[in-house]
């Protein structure tokens, strides 16, 4: 795993979105009762591997904004994630973000007030 952020979260599980070394895009879906069983599912099978962050935020009622952000030139992209499906999720690419993102240290800073992430 090279990066990965929280996608979804709702009363009965959680599930991940993580890139791999070798490009691989994934959704780990995490039930939160035992026997606590992730499910693997792929969503892309490369050209991920460019980013050793990744940063989710709600968009919408069903959707998610994801930000993947390599660290090696500074750069950030920014894209529309639909309902987690496996290889059938919808992402839109929406652009480069202007700027350099160069900070050693990024994170998402939420709200009490804001809704939960809903994506799968």
């Amino acid at each position: 795993m090279k990066a990965m952020t929280l996608l979804s979260r709702t009363s009965t599980y959680d599930t991940l979105l993580m890139t791999m070394r070798n490009g691989a895009l994934y959704t780990v879906h995490i039930p939160l009762t035992t026997p606590m069983r992730p499910v693997l599912k792929v969503v892309r099978s490369s050209t991920w591997q460019g980013f050793e962050t990744l940063m989710a935020s709600r968009c919408g009622q069903y959707g998610t904004l994801l930000l993947g952000i390599d660290k090696d030139t500074g750069s950030g992209y920014l894209y529309a994630v639909g309902h987690a499906n496996g290889t059938a999720t919808v992402i839109q690419s929406i652009g480069k973000v202007p700027g350099t993102l160069a900070d050693a240290v990024a994170f998402r800073w939420a709200q009490q007030t804001e809704q939960p992430l809903f994506s799968e």
